[in-house]
């Protein structure tokens, strides 16, 4: 039998071994099942800023597929991602999500030696104390640092994240067909990273199978059954010739593989880059008009609240003479049409008049 003549046989028997597994998918629990699928692998979300980099990591290697801006959420912004970034992805990805460290309250906690076996209750009703959040505003994951028997200490790092953030994240996934398998903080190394600093709250994870369940054991004995049935010994001779040619192409594929890595790494790089300089220059540039504001306003003025948008800026608060305000701010080239958007009052409390103001933007505040 020439080297053809196997070769045609050996597609033959894949053919019928993609069959079979197809088959028997539906036997095999979730986590079997996706460990020996050949389109296994994971999809890593990196965020910053609401820039978001999909990679996609196989058995193959890992590739960028693209970087986009979440924070342009329309519909059709959301279609045109999943068609051109995620069409790629194959089934039974694992999903991972590595939020930006600017939306975590990140501290570290001492508690009683004895609560390291029961963390998960003990946290659930210290959310209160240790954080400003109430236990129903967040969602928190931890690590435990050290420990220090002769003191019945434990160290601990606590990470917090508001469940309003959270809410939103998901959502804007769910749009993309992506339902991530863990939320983790932002790591330089994602190989220290434990199941505990999982993030996704836990009614919201993918539920475990047993390795050994009755589903298991079904599908134990029917692959044992099929695969005595199989002759595997011609298959077995051409897999020897077949695994020398590729160990050929693979002394080939590593050295391309770590140039395609590093372009890949280049590349969204770059792309984050441009994505975030082009939001900045669309935007005012806030720092800059917080302190003209500042500047502006006179000692006895507070401000309690302050909203700056693409139209211009809002200001709350309270002042000895409110009236003042329109013409001081008048002054900056930077502001114009500044008017009070309701009636000034009184705060029989302070003593002091409630304003409110609306002042639209002029010059150039970037």
């Amino acid at each position: 039998m020439n080297l053809k003549q196997q070769q045609q046989g050996m597609d033959t028997l894949k053919q019928f071994w993609d069959w079979w597994s197809s088959e028997l998918s539906h036997l095999a629990p979730r986590g079997l099942s996706h460990y020996f699928s050949k389109n296994a692998g994971t999809l890593s979300i990196f965020l910053e800023d609401n820039v978001a980099r999909f990679q996609l990591k196989t058995e193959k290697g890992q590739h960028l597929l693209g970087v986009a801006d979440l924070a342009l959420g329309d519909d059709k912004t959301l279609s045109e991602l999943k068609n051109n970034l995620l069409v790629d992805i194959p089934d039974g990805v694992s999903i991972n999500v590595y939020l930006p460290s600017e939306q975590l309250l990140v501290s570290e906690q001492c508690l009683p030696l004895v609560t390291e076996g029961n963390l998960d209750n003990v946290l659930k009703f210290e959310i209160d104390r240790l954080t400003p959040f109430h236990t129903e505003q967040v969602s928190y994951g931890y690590q435990v640092k050290e420990r220090h028997p002769e003191n019945d200490k434990l160290k601990l790092e606590l990470c917090v994240l508001q469940k309003t953030y959270l809410d939103q994240l998901l959502f804007q996934l769910k749009r993309l067909g992506l339902v991530p398998d863990a939320i983790w903080p932002t790591l330089n190394d994602e190989n220290s990273l434990t199941p505990t600093q999982n993030l996704l709250p836990v009614e919201q994870r993918p539920t475990v199978e047993s390795i050994w369940s009755h589903k298991a054991r079904q599908f134990g004995v029917v692959t044992l059954i099929l695969f005595l049935a199989v002759l595997i010994y011609p298959a077995y001779q051409l897999d020897l010739n077949v695994s020398h040619l590729e160990q050929r192409v693979a002394d080939i594929r590593e050295p391309a593989m770590v140039v395609g890595s590093k372009q890949s790494l280049l590349a969204s790089r770059l792309a984050a880059q441009d994505t975030l300089v082009q939001r900045k220059n669309q935007s005012p540039g806030k720092l800059n008009i917080i302190h003209k504001v500042t500047g502006l306003l006179p000692d006895n003025t507070w401000v309690s609240r302050l909203k700056i948008d693409d139209q211009g800026v809002s200001l709350q608060g309270e002042s000895r003479k409110a009236s003042d305000l329109i013409e001081l701010l008048e002054k900056s080239e930077q502001f114009k049409n500044v008017v009070f958007v309701s009636p000034i009052t009184r705060n029989s409390s302070t003593n002091m008049e409630r304003y409110e103001i609306r002042v639209e933007l002029g010059g150039d505040v970037k």
